[in-house]
């Protein structure tokens, strides 16, 4: 075999080794740029497949970074061009009489395309790979010349606008949102590469274990399409393995006519090992190695990752009959959806980031995350997410790339519109139907009608794609859009007017206030909660990497414009001032919103937990982000720092979750505390002779009021343990509620904590008298465990281990817990985990509200004034 191909008989030409230039217009094809021996050899630069051409500007400074303040608006110009990206390769005449195919996994968005000199075809399409037959047309010991000539990016709708004039299935993130500025993303943003064969290739394999609860052997059905350049006897071979052993191997003779052919075969697994989603067991996932022979002689393979599980969705409890059906089983299990939304990791998403999206999906998995919902106005996301998702257990729910537009939010029902989704339909469900995390296909993002009623399968392009997907991927789970509704909107006047009509529904996107945010969850009657949110400002030094420190303040829309730019949506002054009064500088706005976002969100997936199965999920808006906003609803910022609502999420999400439920935060009108302490049990154990505590503690550390209770929890349900009231006329501005969960040999199995305040505002928070830190630490191959001591006598509010060094950072250091308030005297250990940083390079920094500073690296400790 010679050296270039691959195992699947690939060869590659990614690589930075392409040339690229612009064009106004069709001046290409004057020039004849496309042609082998063009003339036009001035100002060709060199550029890097997969990427995006905007990135190869910037590598070569020909844009500044498109990432700080606002210089996306001067790269505006670099979508409406005509962009060739060309690369010479050389194939060894070893190969002479293979077949040949040129395939381009993902070009965004139009292009011609030439092998040559050789016109080959055009491919409109992100998601849809561009396949050339180059056999009689390739070189051998020669230079061949590969030429894609990319068309100005299409116009189409930003965030605001029509949805009934798209007109294509593209990305619309990227023409603005409320958290990307507007950056069209154009280039070859997926594998380039030859596929190699004898007469018969392998065109398709759709695996299809037919698996109920309880069997002890699963058949397993290959459904294969072949390609033969002649008709022939061919051999083929399905070759199973788990665990890198071979389990059985089974071989069949096939007689192929010229051109394409079906053919399926059977196993049938005994004894299976299922795959479960995070949280509930292992990933198990099998590989089918599937090979052709011709003449006894291997023409063509594919390799396939598969998993064993089933899956379906059953009604919620106490739904209305009418209601779809929302409560997920996964292998005869009911699980509670524990879920986030999911959002394109870049917007320049052509660009490779592969450490990142691992980076940001181990997050996700370590934060008890069992299902993504990858938003309508994304991506189909890359192969590699959704490999990692297999490997990690994270449910997919996919939308087709449809979306809202805020005027008017019906997709278009012109027939050329709908046959441009279902012929994509018809290539992308075959390309992601083997990925066992995959569960559901959505029709789109909140589509909906005038009258703000999501639509159903009733609207011509959402039943066009339905069919489509019953059609190629019968076993998947099925949604017109998100939310089905019966309303859309999760508000006070929905729930006063009808409860009940609160299904699957979105909303609100920002914090409502001290006691509207927590009324609205108390008063909470949906049956999956599908997106909400609650916005705050990003981490100081991915601010300070965006917008340079002289122009990050004021914090305005009005006066200051980097603020418009990259957080029009989410600067909301009015509210912040409500709840926190007029605020300093930028550190303490960053302090105080990202606290209401930690507690808002916190508050509303707790509430919606402790009405599980009533509400059986939760998909919090949103886990990432695509570009370094200063301001948004992301729980995760660009650079894949978690903000502190992250470990709001992550503990909230925890198989055992210790919650309260209260009518507010700021408690000036009233003198009595009440509230109820609830624990929301995923595990299979009923949990018996439990001890509760439950204190109510002063800002001082002080304990109020304490009560023990002997509580019991059956399992996978909530419950609420206990009933808890105090006085408050001898508290000072600053209080908090301290719960503890243990057994009855006094292990600690949960826990939470709530700050609230005697006045009409949270100020006191932010104002809370200076403490002292004591912070040591133990380091063991990239595991450290640093144990942080409240040395004062007031509470060290919000104590919070960041990585100390600048962005951005090549590996990442991962936190059990984080963002806690120490009481006087109280001390925490905190486990941290290094990946892929060396021992040199390892920094953090623990800080808190009211508290000194302290470094640590591998071997040293360094205090403030060291």
């Amino acid at each position: 075999m010679p050296h270039n191909l691959d195992q699947q008989n690939r060869i590659f030409l990614n690589g930075d080794d392409w040339l690229f230039k612009d064009f106004y217009g069709e001046d290409w094809r004057w020039r004849g740029s496309f042609e082998s021996n063009t003339t036009d050899y001035r100002w060709w630069r060199k550029g890097t497949v997969p990427g995006s051409v905007q990135n190869d500007l910037w590598q070569l400074g020909e844009i500044e970074n498109p990432y700080f303040e606002q210089n996306t608006l001067l790269a505006e110009w670099v979508p409406q061009r005509s962009w060739l990206y060309k690369k010479s390769f050389t194939i060894s005449s070893q190969l002479e009489g293979k077949r040949f195919r040129l395939v381009l996994k993902g070009v965004d968005y139009t292009a011609d395309f030439y092998l040559n000199g050789v016109f080959l075809g055009s491919h409109t399409g992100m998601f849809t790979p561009a396949i050339f037959e180059i056999s009689e047309k390739i070189l051998f010991d020669q230079p061949n010349l590969v030429v894609v000539a990319m068309q100005p990016a299409p116009q189409e709708q930003p965030q605001v606008g029509y949805t009934s004039r798209v007109s294509t299935h593209k990305g619309r993130m990227g023409y603005w949102w409320d958290f990307s500025p507007r950056i069209i993303h154009l280039g070859i943003w997926d594998d380039v590469y030859l596929e190699v064969s004898d007469s018969v290739r392998i065109e398709d394999v759709f695996i299809r274990p037919t698996y109920q609860p309880g069997q002890s052997t699963v058949p397993v059905s290959f459904d294969l399409q072949l390609d033969a350049s002649r008709n022939c006897e061919i051999e083929v071979e399905v070759k199973l393995q788990q665990g890198g052993k071979t389990e059985q191997t089974l071989r069949e003779k096939v007689l192929l006519t010229n051109g394409l052919s079906s053919h399926q075969m059977m196993m049938k697994i005994s004894e299976p090992k299922l795959w479960w989603p995070n949280g509930y067991g292992d990933q198990h996932l099998y590989q089918a190695h599937i090979t052709v022979f011709v003449n006894k002689k291997g023409s063509n393979q594919k390799s396939i990752s598969f998993g064993i599980r089933h899956i379906e969705l059953i009604p919620n409890q106490g739904a209305e009959p009418d209601a779809l059906p929302y409560t997920l089983v996964v292998n005869g299990q009911q699980m509670y959806i524990r879920g986030w939304n999911w959002v394109p990791i870049d917007v320049l998403y052509g660009v490779p980031r592969p450490e990142k999206l691992e980076r940001l999906l181990t997050l996700v998995k370590e934060a008890h995350v069992n299902m993504l919902r990858v938003w309508g106005g994304g991506l189909i996301e890359k192969e590699a997410f959704y490999e990692l998702c297999d490997q990690y257990g994270i449910l997919v729910w996919q939308e087709f790339i449809q979306s809202s537009s805020g005027i008017e939010n019906s997709p278009s029902t012109d027939p050329a519109f709908i046959k441009l989704l279902k012929e994509e339909a018809e290539q992308i469900i075959p390309l992601k139907r083997n990925h066992v995390s995959l569960a559901v296909w959505c029709g789109g993002n909140e589509l909906q009608s005038g009258s703000e009623q999501p639509l159903d399968d009733t609207h011509p392009t959402l039943a066009a794609l339905k069919a489509v997907v019953k059609q190629l991927d019968p076993d998947r789970l099925w949604l017109a859009t998100s939310p089905t509704g019966r309303v859309f909107s999760n508000s006070f006047e929905n729930i006063q007017r009808d409860p009940t009509a609160l299904h699957d529904v979105h909303g609100p996107w920002e914090y409502q206030g001290t006691e509207k945010q927590y009324a609205l969850f108390n008063q909470g009657s949906s049956l999956i909660h599908t997106e909400f949110g609650v916005e705050g400002i990003t981490n100081q030094n991915t601010l300070d990497k965006t917008i340079r420190k002289k122009n990050q303040w004021p914090v305005s829309l009005d006066k200051n414009r980097y603020w418009w730019h990259l957080g029009a949506w989410w600067v909301r002054r009015v509210v912040w001032g409500q709840v926190f009064g007029d605020l300093p500088d930028i550190e303490t706005y960053i302090k105080a919103t990202q606290f209401l976002q930690y507690d808002g969100l916190r508050y509303a997936l707790e509430a919606n937990r402790r009405r599980k199965y009533h509400n059986s999920g939760s998909l919090p808006w949103q886990f990432n982000e695509p570009y370094p906003m200063a301001a948004c609803t992301s729980s995760v910022d660009y650079y894949a720092q978690p903000k502190p609502v992250y470990y709001a999420v992550k503990k909230a999400y925890a198989d055992l979750s210790l919650s309260a439920r209260f009518d507010r935060l700021t408690w000036s009108e009233s003198n009595a505390f009440h509230c109820q302490v609830w624990l929301v049990n995923c595990t299979s154990d009923d949990l018996k002779e439990l001890v509760l505590t439950t204190r109510l503690l002063d800002g001082n550390g002080k304990v109020v009021e304490s009560k023990v209770t002997q509580v019991s929890c059956g399992k996978d349900v909530a419950a609420m343990l206990d009933e808890f009231g105090t006085d408050l006329i001898d508290l000072d501005s600053v209080f908090f509620l301290d719960l503890w969960l243990q057994n009855d040999h006094q292990e600690l199995l949960a826990s939470n904590r709530y700050g609230f305040t005697r006045d009409e505002k949270l100020t006191s928070l932010l104002y809370t008298s200076p403490t002292q830190l004591r912070v040591d630490h133990t380091t063991n191959a990239g595991n450290w465990s640093i144990t942080i001591t409240n040395m004062g006598s007031v509470v060290a509010m919000n104590v919070w281990l960041s990585d100390e060094r600048d962005l951005p950072v090549s590996g990442y250091v991962y936190f059990d817990k984080n963002y806690i308030s120490l009481f006087p005297g109280e001390t925490i250990t905190i486990l941290a985990r290094w990946e892929q940083v060396l021992p040199e390079g390892r920094s953090l920094r623990v800080t808190g509200w009211n508290t000194n500073q302290v470094l640590l690296s591998e071997r040293a400790i360094q205090h403030d004034g060291d």
